[in-house]
């Protein structure tokens, strides 16, 4: 198991979410076993995923072109929104994003 590089809590649900350095915020949440508001299952293309970064913002790995664009076409451009497929990090932050659940007890695919 690598070294974890982040904690990252998500509101309003009250998670500490451990995030690996090879790992997106999208990537850790499925691994362990949390249910996040997707379409397009991770591409960067759907936008579902995006969360507000509460606190943190300098322990993000900056986004990409794609990335800013497709935030910018659904509006969410100000630098406070970030896709959780795409979004890495450095250090601790806090995100809030509605609709991730933990998974159901005795469900197989974890949901």
């Amino acid at each position: 198991m690598t070294e974890v590089g982040a904690i990252i809590a998500i509101d309003p649900i009250g998670l500490e979410l451990a995030v690996q350095p090879d790992q997106t915020l999208m990537q850790a949440a499925l691994a362990q076993g949390l249910r996040w508001p997707t379409v397009c299952g991770g591409n960067g293309t759907c936008t579902v995923c995006f969360v507000r970064v509460v606190e943190g913002h300098d322990a993000l790995v900056p986004a990409e072109a794609a990335e800013r664009q497709r935030l910018s076409e659904v509006g969410r451009d100000s630098g406070h929104f970030r896709l959780a497929c795409q979004l890495r990090v450095t250090g601790d932050a806090r995100v809030e994003k509605r609709g991730v659940r933990r998974p159901i007890r005795g469900s197989r695919a974890g949901w």
